[in-house]
């Protein structure tokens, strides 16, 4: 086996920040496949501009492949960075250091098929009025980890535990980015932090999570504006600090960022995976399936060694 990291370009020095722009290496096997690994600073771009940048990359070396040269991409690249707000208040994000007692957690991958998926979408819309029965195979997992996760990790009923997740705010600008904001590959997320004791989280049905976690969304356009407006800043609030505390699980969704659909030539990628190495901050990342194989897989490294297998089992159990 290929080390995972071997598969990376090595990470620069902590002190070289502008190196870390985009790093790209490509792995070639005696097979005839190959691995495409790459880097970038999140301070250059998000997810979606990162996967529209390697989009567009596929597209040129297609057509420089097929005689034609370097063409047209198909989106054209926006800079429109006078849109993103930039409140004064604001602080920066910057990734904690582990100190003797952070925890170090395990890393643990579960394929979900598309039925145990429809089995809590059926369960959502049981629980709530016609209109208002639809959720997203993300919810349904980020709230049954997020369940699973607090009971595995037995945390008492009146500790307040947090889910964060990036949500896209280029809606949330009203038309300022170029062209609604098509083409536009910075940075423009913002992170959402939903919170509850954590006895109601363990104790609540999947349905009732999920319905957590959209009342948090929701805020979002509210909770963005105030933001961009120097209120959260000021208030010493910084909603991208990624932080180590046990309590709070990040979550990701990178089933929509368009990695998954370039094409270099040889059809789109039989798997696109993140590799994560912070083991001390606990994060659950939903991926697409390897091809052609339905449902979802989840990526996880978000409980310590000892509480795996409780949490594997919580995240297996479908009767309640």
């Amino acid at each position: 086996m290929v080390p995972k990291d071997d598969l990376l370009p090595p990470t620069p020095a902590a002190e070289d920040e502008r190196a870390l722009v985009l790093l790209v290496q490509v792995t070639a096997f005696a097979c005839g496949g190959f691995v495409v690994g790459f880097r970038f600073s999140h301070a250059v771009a998000d997810g979606p501009g990162a996967a529209q940048f390697m989009t567009a990359v596929g597209e040129l070396a297609r057509a420089s492949a097929g005689g034609a040269g370097a063409g047209a991409v198909s989106v054209e690249p926006q800079w429109g960075r006078d849109a993103i707000p930039d409140p004064a208040a604001a602080l920066v994000g910057r990734l904690p250091t582990p100190d003797a007692g952070t925890r170090r957690l395990a890393y643990l991958a579960m394929d979900i098929s598309a039925d145990y998926i429809g089995h809590y979408k059926a369960e959502y819309s049981a629980a709530h009025a016609a209109g208002a029965g639809w959720c997203s195979a993300f919810e349904v997992l980020i709230a049954k980890a997020w369940r699973s996760r607090t009971r595995a990790a037995g945390f008492e009923p009146d500790t307040l535990v947090h889910v964060c997740f990036a949500v896209n705010a280029r809606p949330a600008l009203h038309g300022s980015l170029p062209r609604g904001g098509a083409g536009f590959y910075g940075n423009c997320y913002y992170i959402m932090r939903v919170s509850a004791p954590a006895g109601k989280v363990a104790g609540s049905s999947v349905a009732e999570v999920v319905r957590i976690v959209k009342d948090g969304k929701r805020r979002m356009p509210a909770e963005f504006a105030r933001w961009a407006t120097g209120e959260a800043g000021a208030a010493g609030v910084d909603p991208y600090q990624i932080t180590a505390d046990y309590r709070t699980l990040l979550v990701s969704d990178w089933t929509r960022l368009g990695f998954a659909e370039v094409d270099y030539g040889w059809g789109p990628p039989a798997h696109v995976v993140p590799l994560t190495n912070l083991d001390y901050i606990a994060t659950c990342i939903l991926v697409k399936p390897w091809a052609h194989k339905p449902g979802a897989r989840l990526i996880t490294q978000c409980v310590t060694p000892d509480r795996v297998a409780a949490f594997h089992d919580g995240m297996l159990d479908t009767s309640c």
